[in-house]
């Protein structure tokens, strides 16, 4: 370490005072013999975040990450045998449905490769992968299915509210879902140029976002990061709202006729029981998307590398960025009737119940066998005592 000039602090970087020959860096994100390294835990990507944590939690992130690829994988393949149906692939919604399907199986075999990042296997190769290669891609697909699913709120607005028909053309649906992902690949571009390998303050070689050496990607990264969450999100609760209000509207007409004594907020609550369809998939995108924006880009604090606490805030609130496609049944399939059916028709769900039929069918049977054992023991017993 070369001392620097006590008569000056130019030789410190990033404001940094020179006292004794050391220079003190004044932000506690900044380290270094010159203060020249940036490390805040709040810039951390997804892989690296977990690599900083401690061996112990490796360990569960490693499970966490390849349970929710099992479930993901399982919903997502679901999902495109539903959305492969006569009934629902002719529909925009069941294009849209099946383009996040597939889309979610290729970012889940993706996020698996995480795994190699966290137990530590080192190459330059996987190096590059992890950085630059897989979060874009992850990125993009993340946020292109995030805008997909506001096309689909605004087609239900379309059918429910403007009397669109629903076996139109689905022509469109392709073309927005292209859309979609040519936004979402120039959106995400500045989360990838701004990335740099740095040193750690414990001397590991991390990726890391670098906006003070990339300081021309920091506006376009706010502004596509703020456009990316507020506007999703504001467009499904207003979408929602529409539907909700115009479907509710002619239930309340339809009563005050046949029942003219009902009160009208029952008639609003049971509405909104029977089409909580329309309700699962804004609330559950918000739930999972603000957390990190909030965490990620509200809270404008330098967090020091020995934080564990805001270490591991920071990793599950990434970690619910992948949830509102990994339970995507649950989101778009479960709450929806029609979709149920759909599912009742499939091959999958007649392969799950001959199965569970037929387990049922063996417990029942070792029940009569065992029945008839005690049965037959019992009369033996009593012709015995006789």
């Amino acid at each position: 370490m070369s001392p620097c000039s006590n008569n000056t602090n130019g030789s410190c970087l990033n404001e940094g005072i020179c006292t004794s020959g050391i220079c003190i860096c004044s932000n506690e994100c900044f380290h270094g013999d010159r203060c020249q390294t940036y490390y805040n835990v709040l810039s951390l990507p997804f892989s690296s975040a977990m690599a900083e944590d401690t061996s112990d939690a490796h360990i569960v992130y490693i499970m966490l990450l390849t349970l929710i690829v099992i479930i993901g994988l399982l919903n997502n393949i679901v999902c495109i045998v539903i959305s492969t149906r006569e009934h629902i692939r002719i529909t925009a919604n069941g294009v849209y449905l099946f383009i996040i399907s597939a889309s979610g199986i290729v970012r889940k075999l993706f996020l698996q490769t995480v795994v190699l990042t966290i137990i530590g296997y080192d190459s330059s190769s996987l190096r590059t992968w992890s950085c630059y290669v897989n979060p874009y891609i992850s990125l993009v697909i993340g946020y292109a299915c995030i805008w997909i699913s506001v096309a689909i709120a605004t087609e239900r607005v379309l059918i429910e509210c403007f009397n669109m028909e629903l076996y139109e053309t689905h022509r469109h649906a392709i073309i927005i879902s292209i859309g979609c992902f040519i936004y979402s690949s120039v959106s995400n571009l500045p989360k990838i140029f701004a990335r740099e390998f740095i040193l750690s303050p414990s001397g590991e070689s991390i990726c890391m976002y670098d906006y003070i050496s990339h300081p021309e990607w920091n506006i376009p990264d706010t502004v596509f990061s703020y456009i990316n969450v507020i506007v999703p999100c504001a467009a499904h609760l207003i979408c929602t709202g529409c539907v909700l209000t115009t479907i509710v509207r002619r239930k309340i007409l339809i009563c005050k006729n046949s029942q003219p004594q009902q009160r009208l907020y029952r008639v609003w609550l049971r509405q909104l029981y029977f089409h909580r369809d329309f309700l699962v998939p804004p609330l559950f995108l918000i739930f999972c998307l603000l957390p990190n924006a909030i965490h990620g880009h509200l809270i404008a604090i330098c967090i020091q590398y020995n934080n564990v606490a805001h270490l591991r805030l920071h990793i599950v609130c990434i970690f619910l960025l992948h949830l509102p496609f990994v339970f995507i049944c649950l989101v778009y399939i479960y709450p929806n009737q029609s979709y149920r059916k759909e599912f009742r028709h499939t091959w999958f769900y007649r392969t799950l119940c001959c199965g569970l039929s037929r387990k049922d069918k063996k417990k029942v049977q070792q029940r009569y066998q065992l029945t008839a054992k005690l049965t037959l023991s019992e009369l033996v017993e009593k012709s015995s005592s006789q």
